[in-house]
C-alpha cells in the first residue's frame, strides 16, 4: 500500500464513528443486543415507548362544519400515523350561527371526536374557546368582562392661562366600542418642551383635577410660569374579536379581560352552559388531555382592568394614580407590534424614575394574569379531569413566572423562513420549567409564513432537534386540516392558513392530502422515542442566566459556546438551595449563575445570591453589576441596601466579575466550571443532558450548515451506547476514551443531524481508544471488530495500552449509482376537483431534480427509483443517498429496510445484500408546491420558484469489511 493510499484509508477514522454494528453477510460481525447498561425495561420502553410519549397534532376544524364521517376517518389516520393526541381548534365557519362555538352541531362533533379518539387511542385536547385569544360569545365591546384598555388625551396649558372645555379625549376607539369611563384628570408641570418625546414632567408637580369635572368638562387655571400638560385618562373596551374575526361562535364574541377573574369566568360560564354536555364531560374525563390557551395576541392601547389601581397599590405598596403618565408607551400593546418596554415612553419624570413605575406596572399585569386568569382556568381544567397547557407569551408579562404556574408550558417555533434560527426568546421559560419540576416542556412546531405546501420534514426535524437541545420534550405538530370546509371541496382541500391567502400562508397542512403522509409514522416514531428519552431522569443544565424582562427576549454572554443554559428570574430563584456547589441540586443542578449586564436586581434576590455564593455557588458578573432595584417603592432605601449586598457578593471567593462578555469563559474556568458535554473539539454542536438514577443520556445536535466531526467529552462513566431513535436500536460503541470520570466519544453529524449517547455510570468493557484506520465495532459476543472500507493493515490501540495489528482484506471500491428507472405518480387536481394521479416513466443516466426533467418540472407526488447493482460477497455496505426531497423509504431486493434517518440519509445494507444482482429501490414523496403552482386558485404559489424534488444524489454505495480484533 502506498503512503498516499494509507493516508486516504486512515482518513475515514471518525466518518463511521457512530455507525451501528450490523448483521454481516459474511458472518463476521453482528450487532450486539444491549440495554446500554440501563436495564432491560429501559431498552424495551425505548424500542416501544408508552403512548403518553407520542407527539400531538393540531386539528383544524371549520367549527361544526366538519362532517361526522370525515371526523372519524381523520382521527383514525392520525392515530395510524403515530400521534398520541390531537388539539381541536374551531377556527372559523361561514355559518357561525349554525356551526359555530356554542351550536348543537359543534358540541356534537366535540363529543364524537373525544369518543373516536378513545376508540383509536388518541387523547383529545380542547382549546379554552374558539380560535384565539380567549373569547366569550355574548359579550359586547362595552361589556364589563371584555378586554379593557387605558388611553389618554392631552392638551398644553400655558402658565397663568385658563382651560375651559371637555376633558381631553383619547384616540378614537375600536369599532363597536361606545362607552368609556373617566379614570382621572391631572395636570403636570412640563420640564422643557411639552411636545418632546418623552415629555418630561416635573416630579411632585401633580395637580389632581378629577373632582373638578362637571358634565364631562373642566375649567382650570394653570399656575404662572412654565407650561403644563392637562391629561384625561379613559378606560374602555378594546373591541378585539378573534384573530379569525366574527366567524367562530353562534353569536358575536369578544376577547375577555385577561387581568380580571370576571373575564375568565365569562368564557368558562359560556362553555359550561352552551358547549359542555354531561356526555362531553364524561368523555373528557375518560379521554381528555389538556385544556389549551394559545399565545397572547392581545390588542389594546395599554392593558387595563377595572380595579387595576386598587390592585396595584395593594401589590406594589404605593399609588399608581400619582404616577400614571409614565406607564404609557405608544403602541406598547398593539397586536404584533415591535414596541417593547425599552422603547421611549410618552412621558418621563424629571428624576428619571418612570422606568421603575413601568416595571411595577408590568409586574402587576403578570401577577393579575396569573391570579385572575391562569388560576381560574387551571382550576376549571382540573375539575374536568384535564391539565392546563398554555403559551404565556406575546405581551408584556414575565413569561417564565407565568410558565411556572402552568401544568404544561408551551413555546412556539414561529418563523418567516424555512431555515430555522435558534433565537433565545423561544427558550426564556426553560429555567422556570426545570426549577418548577415540570415533566413536560412543550413546543408548537413549526409554523412558517408563506411556506404552506412547501415545508420539508428535514426542516421540521431541525426545528425539533434545536428545541430538544433547549429542554423541550413535547412537540405539537402544526397541524392537520380537515379535508373540506368553508365551501372548499377540491383537492388539496380546506386549510385555515391558506384560505383567502392565494393558497399560501403559514405551514403546514399535514394529512392524506400530502404525498409524505404515508411516511409520517417514521417521523412520529422518531419523535416519540426522542420525547420519551428526554423525559427520563431529570434535566442537567450547566449555567443559569439571570433574566429580568417583560418581553420575549434573552441573551447569553458571548464566548460560552459549549455550555448549556437556562434563564431564571427572581421568582424562579425563590426557595432554591446550593449543595456541593450546585444550584437546585435536586433539579437542573446548575454549575454556575451568570449576571450579564443586568442593571436591576431585587434586594431579596441579591440576598439569596449572596447566600448561594457563600455556600460555594460559582457566580460570574459580566459588565457593571446591578446598581438599582427594579421597583419604585422605597427606591432609595432599597438601592442603598442593594449596593451593600453587591459589595459583599463581589468579595466572595466563588464570584468573579469580568468587564467584557469575552471574559466569562475564562472566569468559569478559574472557578472550575466546565460543561457536562465538552464540544470544544466538535464546534457548533448543541448538547442536552438528562441524569438518571444510574447513568446519563446526552442528546447531541448539529444546528450548523456544515458537517461536524470531532470528539465530545461527556461527564459519566461506563461503555457509551448510541440510541437510534429512528429504529429503537441500542448499539455499544467500540471506540472511546475515559479520563477522570469523563468519557470522550467520536461523533460525525451532518447539518441538522442528531444522536443520543447513553452512559450507564459504571462498569468496564474492552474497547479501543484509538485506531489508525476504519473504526471499531462490537460483535454479538461482545468482542471487538474493525470495520474498514479499504484493504491494508491498521493498528488498534486498546484501553489497556496494547496495540493490535489488524489486516483488512481487499474491499470492493465504492461506486456511484447513476442509472435509475424512475416511475412517478404525479398528484394533481382532476377535472372533477378530486385528486387525480398521472404516471410518468423516466430512464435516468444521471440523477437530477424533477424541475430539470421537462415532463416532471411542475409535478408533485411519489417517485420510485430502481437500479440494479452486481456485487461480490460483502460483509456490508453503506448507501448514501445524497440530496433527497422529501421523505424516502429504501428497499433492497424487495425487502423494506427499517426507517432510515431522514436527515443523514445513510442506510446500512448489511444483511440485505447478496452475491450477484441486487435491486435497490428508493421511494421518494415530495411536497405539493410545484403542482399547486399550476393549479387554479393558488396565485400565491404561482409566483414562488420551483422546488427541487426527488432523489437528487449523488447516491454512493460503499462496501466495507468486518475483521475481528483479537484483543
Amino acid at each position: 500500500m502506498s503512503s498516499l493510499s494509507r493516508r486516504q484509508f486512515c482518513a475515514g477514522t471518525t466518518a463511521v464513528a457512530l455507525a451501528p454494528s450490523v448483521v454481516s453477510t459474511a458472518g463476521t460481525a453482528v450487532a450486539a443486543p444491549s440495554d446500554a447498561g440501563l436495564g432491560a425495561s429501559f431498552a424495551k420502553r425505548f424500542a416501544a415507548p408508552p403512548a403518553a410519549a407520542k407527539p400531538k397534532i393540531r386539528y383544524w376544524w371549520p367549527c361544526g362544519e366538519i362532517a361526522a364521517a370525515t371526523l372519524d376517518a381523520e382521527l383514525k389516520t392520525i392515530a395510524d400515523r403515530g400521534f398520541g393526541g390531537v388539539e381541536l381548534q374551531c377556527m372559523m365557519t361561514l355559518e357561525p350561527q349554525k356551526y359555530g362555538w356554542g351550536s348543537d352541531t359543534q358540541t356534537a362533533r366535540l363529543e364524537q371526536a373525544v369518543a373516536a379518539g378513545r376508540k383509536y387511542g388518541v387523547h383529545v385536547d380542547l382549546t379554552v374557546g374558539p380560535a384565539w385569544p380567549l373569547l366569550a360569545p355574548g359579550l359586547t365591546p362595552d361589556s364589563g368582562q371584555a378586554a379593557q384598555e387605558l388611553v389618554y388625551g392631552r392638551t398644553v396649558v400655558a402658565g397663568g392661562e385658563t382651560y375651559t372645555g371637555p376633558v381631553p379625549a383619547g384616540p378614537a376607539p375600536h369599532s363597536g366600542v361606545t362607552a368609556q369611563t373617566l379614570i382621572a384628570v391631572q395636570a403636570w408641570r412640563c420640564s422643557g418642551d411639552p411636545a418632546a418625546k418623552p415629555t418630561v414632567l416635573e416630579q411632585g408637580s401633580l395637580v389632581e383635577l378629577t373632582g373638578e369635572v362637571r358634565d364631562g368638562k373642566i375649567t382650570w387655571t394653570a399656575p404662572k410660569g412654565d407650561q403644563w400638560v392637562l391629561l384625561g385618562y379613559w378606560q374602555r373596551g378594546t373591541g378585539q374579536a378573534a384573530v379569525t374575526g366574527q366567524y367562530v361562535a353562534v353569536e358575536p364574541a369578544y376577547v375577555v379581560d385577561h387581568f380580571a377573574t370576571a373575564g375568565a369566568r365569562a368564557a368558562i360560564d359560556y362553555t359550561e352552559t352552551h358547549v359542555f354536555t354531561p356526555r362531553l364531560r364524561r368523555l373528557l374525563r375518560s379521554n381528555g388531555g389538556n385544556l389549551f390557551e394559545d399565545s397572547l395576541e392581545l390588542d389594546s392601547a395599554l392593558h387595563w382592568t377595572w380595579d387595576l389601581l386598587k390592585r396595584f397599590e395593594k401589590l406594589r405598596g404605593y399609588a399608581l394614580r400619582d404616577r400614571l403618565p409614565v406607564v404609557f408607551i405608544d403602541k406598547i400593546h398593539r397586536q404584533y407590534t415591535s414596541v417593547t418596554p425599552d422603547d421611549t415612553p410618552d412621558f418621563e419624570f424629571s428624576d428619571g424614575g418612570g422606568a421603575r413605575v413601568r416595571d411595577d406596572y408590568f409586574r402587576t399585569l403578570t401577577d393579575l394574569y396569573i391570579s385572575e386568569h391562569v388560576e381560574p382556568l387551571k382550576h376549571w381544567a382540573h375539575g374536568l379531569g384535564l391539565t392546563f397547557r398554555a403559551q404565556p407569551y406575546g405581551t408584556t408579562l414575565d413569561t417564565p413566572t407565568v410558565a411556572a404556574t402552568l401544568d404544561v408550558n408551551e413555546t412556539e417555533s414561529l418563523g418567516t423562513a424555512p431555515d430555522y434560527n435558534d433565537e433565545t426568546w423561544h427558550w426564556v421559560s426553560s429555567g422556570a420549567v426545570h426549577l418548577a419540576g415540570h415533566e413536560v416542556f412543550s413546543l408548537e412546531g413549526c409554523a412558517t409564513l408563506n411556506e404552506a405546501y412547501a415545508q420539508t420534514w428535514p426542516q421540521m426535524l431541525k426545528h425539533f432537534n434545536t428545541a430538544f437541545a433547549h429542554g423541550v420534550n413535547q412537540v405539537v405538530y402544526h397541524g392537520f386540516a380537515t379535508a373540506h370546509g368553508l365551501g372548499e371541496k377540491s383537492w388539496p382541500g380546506f386549510s385555515p392558513f391558506t384560505f383567502g391567502q392565494g393558497g399560501n400562508g403559514f405551514s403546514e397542512s399535514w394529512g392524506p392530502r400530502q404525498t409524505t403522509w404515508a411516511d409520517t409514522d417514521k417521523i412520529t416514531g422518531w419523535t416519540t422515542r426522542m420525547q420519551w428519552l428526554l423525559r427520563q431522569g431529570r434535566p442537567q443544565v450547566d449555567l443559569v442566566v439571570y433574566r429580568h424582562s417583560y418581553v420575549n427576549e434573552a441573551r447569553v454572554p458571548a464566548g460560552l459556546t459549549g455550555f448549556t443554559f437556562d434563564f431564571a428570574g427572581s421568582h424562579q430563584l425563590d426557595g432554591t438551595r446550593v449543595k456541593a456547589r450546585r444550584l437546585a441540586p435536586e433539579g437542573p443542578a446548575y454549575r454556575a449563575l451568570i449576571i450579564d449586564r443586568q442593571p436591576t436586581l431585587p434586594v431579596d434576590t441579591a440576598r439569596r445570591l449572596l447566600a448561594h455564593a457563600r455556600a460555594g455557588l460559582p457566580i460570574v458578573v459580566v459588565g457593571e453589576p446591578p446598581r438599582r432595584t427594579p421597583g419604585a417603592h422605597h427606591a432609595k432605601q432599597q438601592d442603598a441596601e442593594l449596593a451593600t449586598i453587591i459589595r459583599q457578593l463581589l468579595k466572595q471567593p466563588s464570584v468573579r466579575r469580568v468587564t467584557e462578555q469575552s471574559g466569562a469563559a475564562e472566569a468559569l474556568s478559574e472557578l472550575g466550571v466546565r460543561p457536562a458535554a465538552d464540544t470544544g473539539a466538535a464546534p457548533g454542536l448543541l448538547a442536552t443532558c438528562r441524569t438518571l438514577d444510574r447513568g446519563a443520556l446526552y442528546h447531541l445536535h448539529n444546528p450548523t450548515s456544515n458537517t461536524v466531526t470531532g470528539e465530545v467529552i461527556l461527564d459519566g462513566a461506563g461503555r457509551p451506547h448510541r440510541l437510534e431513535a429512528w429504529t429503537g436500536e441500542i448499539t455499544p460503541l467500540g471506540r472511546y476514551r475515559t479520563e477522570k470520570g469523563r468519557t470522550a466519544v467520536p461523533v460525525l453529524l451532518v447539518p441538522g443531524g442528531s444522536t443520543v449517547i447513553a452512559l450507564p455510570g459504571s462498569g468496564r468493557a474492552r474497547h479501543a481508544v484509538a485506531v489508525s484506520g476504519g473504526d471499531v465495532t462490537v460483535t454479538r459476543s461482545g468482542r471487538l471488530g474493525l470495520r474498514a472500507t479499504e484493504a491494508g493493515t491498521c493498528t488498534v490501540t486498546l484501553d489497556d495500552g496494547t496495540k493490535e495489528r489488524v489486516t483488512v482484506p481487499e474491499v470492493p471500491a465504492a461506486r456511484q449509482l447513476t442509472k435509475w428507472s424512475l416511475s412517478v405518480e404525479a398528484w394533481h387536481r382532476g377535472t372533477d376537483g378530486a385528486r387525480a394521479v398521472t404516471t410518468h416513466q423516466v430512464e435516468l443516466d444521471g440523477l437530477k431534480p424533477w424541475s430539470d426533467i421537462p415532463e416532471l418540472q411542475d409535478a408533485s407526488g411519489v417517485g420510485t427509483y430502481r437500479t440494479t447493482v452486481r456485487l461480490s460477497r460483502l460483509d456490508g455496505a453503506h448507501l448514501d443517498l445524497g440530496r433527497v426531497t422529501d421523505t424516502f423509504e429504501v428497499s433492497v431486493n424487495g425487502k423494506v429496510l427499517p426507517p432510515v434517518d431522514q436527515i443523514s440519509r445513510r442506510a446500512d445494507l448489511a444483511g440485505h445484500l447478496r452475491e450477484g444482482d441486487n435491486t435497490i429501490t428508493v421511494r421518494v414523496a415530495t411536497p405539493l408546491r410545484n403542482a399547486l403552482r399550476v393549479t387554479d386558485g393558488f396565485p400565491a404559489q404561482a409566483h414562488k420558484p420551483r422546488q427541487e424534488y426527488g432523489l437528487i444524489g449523488p447516491v454512493r454505495l460503499t462496501p466495507y469489511a468486518e475483521v475481528p480484533v483479537r484483543g
